[in-house]
C-alpha cells in the first residue's frame, strides 16, 4: 500500500513537472512570435518600464516648454532652403544636444526642449522621399532634378501652385498621376514615410525627460500663399495607418476634421492646431466655412472637439490681434508683418477676422446662436522652424539663421525679398515656445494638458504663468501659502470654463501668477484681457492688474506707470535693478454683467530688451536695420477662462 502511494505521488509530481514545462515552452514560443514596441511596453509595464529616475508624478502640475511646428529635410520647403538635417537631428537638438544646423552653423540649445513634434509638410512627404532616392523610377526625371537643384528654390511656389488649383493635382511627373488620391505613387510614398515619422518620435521618447509627440502639418493652402494649415498631434501610438493631405482632401478643413473623427477612432486621440493665421487672407477664422457656405451646429461641434488650441505666435508675426482691427490695445502692435487692408487689397495685409482676439470675441456671439463655440481657443507659441532648429527662439542666438532663408537675412543688402513673397525677412523673428502645465513628462499627461487647454505661449522666452478663476476665492489668496492647491480646490485652471455663478456671487475673481525666465530681462507687469459679448455685439477692455517696483494701475486708464527699464541699443544691456522676478495678484473684475457671456486672458509683458535683429547687426557691424524696432518686449499668454451665463442667454 505504501509503494503504490509513493508511485501515485511520484507519478503526479511528474506530471505537474511536464506541465510546467510545457507551459513555459509555450510562453516561450508565443513571445518568439510577439513583437511589443517600446511605447507599448511602457504603456502595458507602467512604472517599471521608465528609468529609474523618473520624478512622481505632481498632482499640482509642472510647467514644461515645447515646440510642436518643426520643419525638417522631409518638408519640402525646407529642403529647397538647403535643410538635410532629418528629424532625428531635430530630435537630438531639441533635447540639447549639439547639431550641425543648415549653413555649417553648430547649434545647441541653452535649455533643452520638455517636449516637441515634428511636423512636417504632409503634402510633400512622397515627393521629397521619391526625389531623394537614387533607386527610385523617377529619380532622374526633370522634375526630381529640378526640386534637388540649390539654385531653384523658388520650385516650391511651382508645385504649391499646383495645389492652389481644385481641386489639387499632383506633379504626375514624380507621382505617375495628376489625381490627389490613393492611386499616386506619391501618397503610397507618403504612407512609408509616416512610419518613419513614427520611429523617429519612438526612438528619442524618454518619459519623464523628454517627450516626443507623432504629428505632421496639414498644409491646405489658397490664393497667393493663403494659409489654412494646421499641425496635427496624436497623444500616443494609435495612429492612422496613413495621413490623408490637405491634397486629399481638396485643401478644405472642414474633410479634415470628418476624416481625423473617421480615421482616429478607439484608443487613438488626436487634436489639430491652426496656426499663423494672420496669413488667413479673411478665411482662416472667419464666421462661414472655409468655403463660403454657412456653419452647421453639427460641424461647428466637429470643429470644436478636434481643435481646442491655436498658434498665437511664431516667426511669421503675431496673430493675437492688431492694432485698429477690432482694438485700440496699444501692446497689439508686437511683431507685425501686415498691416490693414486697403480697399480692393485681397492677400498680404491684414483682416480683422484672422485675429485670435477678434474671433474669440465672435466665438461667444455664435455660441449663442449655434450652441457651440467653435472658437474656444487655448493657446500655444511655436517656432514654425525649417532649420530643423525647435525651441531655438533666443534673441541673442546664432543658432535662428532668418525666416524663410538658410541665411542670416541682414547679410544680403537686398532685403531678401522671396518669391511672390513681399515681406522682408527683417519682418519675421524667431518665435515662440508652447507652455502647459501637466503631472509630468509623458506623451499622456502632454497631451491631456493640450487637450483641455491648460496651457500658454511665450514670444520665445521661458515665462510661466498661472491662471485661475472662481466665485468663491478670497481677496488675498496671492498671498496664501499653499495658493496653487487652493486655487485649483475651489476654482478653474486656464482653459476651463467657470462654473454657474452662485447668487451670493457677484463677480468672479481671479487668481494671476508670472515668473520670469531666468535668462531674460524681470518682468514689468500683468495684465488682464477681457472680451464679452452684449446680443451680437462684441467688446473687449485690457487692464494692467499687477505693476513692478511698487506701482499700481491707474484707476482711470487702468495702465501701470512706466517703471523706468532702459535698454543700451549700442551693447544690448538693459536694466537689471528695475521689475520683478515674480508678480502675483488675486483680482476682481469691476465691470462684470452676469447676462454677458464672456472670456478672460493673462497677458505678462518683460522689460525691453534687444530685438534678434539689433544683436545680429551689432554682430556683423551694420548699422541697425531702419525697418525693424531696436528692442522687444517679450511676453507670454495664458489661456482664456470662459464664462457662460447660467441660463445660457443673454
Amino acid at each position: 500500500m505504501n509503494r503504490k502511494n509513493q508511485f501515485t505521488r511520484t507519478v503526479q509530481r511528474e506530471y505537474r513537472r511536464l506541465r510546467t514545462l510545457a507551459l513555459l515552452f509555450a510562453a516561450l514560443a508565443a513571445l518568439s512570435f510577439t513583437h511589443i514596441s517600446p511605447a507599448a511596453a511602457q504603456q502595458a509595464n507602467g512604472a517599471q518600464a521608465q528609468p529609474a529616475n523618473r520624478p512622481a508624478p505632481n498632482p499640482l502640475k509642472n510647467a514644461y516648454f515645447g515646440d510642436l511646428h518643426v520643419h525638417t529635410s522631409y518638408s519640402l520647403d525646407a529642403f529647397l532652403g538647403a535643410n538635410r538635417n532629418d528629424p532625428r537631428s531635430a530630435y537630438r537638438y531639441g533635447r540639447g544636444d549639439e547639431v550641425t544646423l543648415p549653413g555649417g552653423v553648430t547649434g545647441k540649445l541653452k535649455v533643452p526642449l520638455d517636449f516637441m513634434a515634428v511636423t512636417d509638410h504632409d503634402v510633400w512627404l512622397g515627393e521629397v522621399a521619391i526625389c531623394s532616392d537614387p533607386k527610385d523610377p523617377a529619380y532622374s526625371t526633370a522634375a526630381c532634378q529640378q526640386l534637388r537643384a540649390p539654385t531653384k528654390g523658388s520650385f516650391i511656389f511651382d508645385i504649391s501652385n499646383a495645389f492652389i488649383q481644385k481641386p489639387p493635382q499632383r506633379n504626375a511627373e514624380i507621382c505617375g498621376t495628376s489625381a490627389a488620391d490613393e492611386t499616386s505613387r506619391c501618397f503610397q510614398r507618403a504612407r512609408s514615410v509616416w512610419q518613419q515619422i513614427q520611429k523617429n518620435a519612438d526612438e528619442y521618447y524618454q518619459p519623464g525627460k523628454f517627450t516626443t509627440l507623432y504629428g505632421y502639418e496639414w498644409t491646405a493652402q489658397f490664393k497667393r500663399v493663403g494659409m489654412l494649415h494646421r499641425n496635427v498631434i496624436f497623444r500616443g501610438d494609435h495612429v492612422p495607418d496613413s495621413v490623408y493631405s490637405a491634397a486629399e482632401l481638396n485643401d478644405t478643413p472642414e474633410r479634415l476634421w470628418q476624416w481625423l473623427e473617421k480615421a482616429c477612432t478607439g484608443d487613438c486621440q488626436v487634436i489639430s492646431i491652426p496656426h499663423n493665421t494672420n496669413f488667413g487672407w479673411g478665411v482662416a477664422l472667419d464666421s462661414k466655412n472655409s468655403d463660403g457656405t454657412p456653419f452647421t451646429a453639427e460641424g461647428l461641434e466637429r470643429r470644436a472637439k478636434t481643435e481646442p488650441l491655436i498658434e498665437i505666435y511664431q516667426q511669421k508675426g503675431n496673430s493675437e490681434c492688431a492694432p485698429g482691427l477690432g482694438t485700440d490695445d496699444e501692446q497689439c502692435n508686437f511683431e507685425q508683418l501686415f498691416k490693414p487692408c486697403k480697399p480692393g487689397e485681397d492677400a498680404f495685409c491684414a483682416v480683422a477676422r484672422d485675429y485670435v482676439r477678434n474671433a474669440l470675441k465672435t466665438g461667444l456671439v455664435l455660441e449663442q446662436q449655434y450652441g457651440v463655440n467653435p472658437f474656444k481657443y487655448g493657446f500655444i507659441a511655436d517656432t514654425d522652424t525649417h532649420q530643423s532648429a525647435p525651441g531655438s527662439t533666443e534673441e541673442a542666438s546664432d543658432d535662428w539663421l532668418g525666416g524663410g532663408t538658410a541665411h542670416s537675412p541682414l547679410r544680403d543688402s537686398s532685403g531678401v525679398v522671396l518669391p511672390e513673397f513681399p515681406i522682408k525677412t527683417i519682418a519675421f523673428n524667431p518665435g515662440g515656445l508652447a507652455g502647459l502645465w501637466a503631472e509630468d513628462n509623458t506623451r499622456g499627461a502632454i497631451f491631456d494638458a493640450l487637450k483641455r487647454r491648460e496651457t500658454f505661449a511665450t514670444s520665445g522666452g521661458r515665462i510661466r504663468v498661472r491662471f485661475f478663476g472662481s466665485w468663491n476665492y478670497p481677496g488675498d489668496l496671492d498671498r496664501h501659502h499653499d495658493v496653487i492647491a487652493e486655487a485649483y480646490k475651489g476654482g478653474v485652471p486656464m482653459g476651463g470654463d467657470l462654473p454657474s455663478r452662485p447668487a451670493s456671487s457677484r463677480a468672479p475673481r481671479f487668481f494671476l501668477w508670472a515668473a520670469k525666465d531666468p535668462n531674460s530681462a524681470n518682468l514689468q507687469r500683468l495684465q488682464i484681457v477681457k472680451g464679452w459679448a452684449e446680443g451680437t455685439q462684441t467688446f473687449e477692455q485690457v487692464y494692467d492688474v499687477a505693476c513692478s517696483n511698487g506701482l499700481k494701475p491707474d484707476a482711470k486708464t487702468h495702465r501701470c506707470p512706466d517703471n523706468g527699464a532702459t535698454v543700451n541699443q549700442s551693447d544690448c544691456s538693459y536694466s537689471s535693478a528695475k521689475g520683478a522676478a515674480e508678480l502675483r495678484t488675486t483680482w476682481t473684475d469691476p465691470s462684470f454683467r452676469p447676462g454677458d457671456r464672456a472670456f478672460y486672458y493673462v497677458r505678462v509683458l518683460e522689460n525691453p530688451t534687444c530685438r534678434w535683429s539689433t544683436y545680429e547687426a551689432h554682430r556683423i557691424d551694420v548699422p541697425l536695420p531702419a525697418d525693424a524696432p531696436a528692442t522687444i518686449q517679450e511676453r507670454a499668454w495664458s489661456s482664456p477662462i470662459w464664462y457662460e451665463p447660467s441660463d445660457g442667454k443673454q
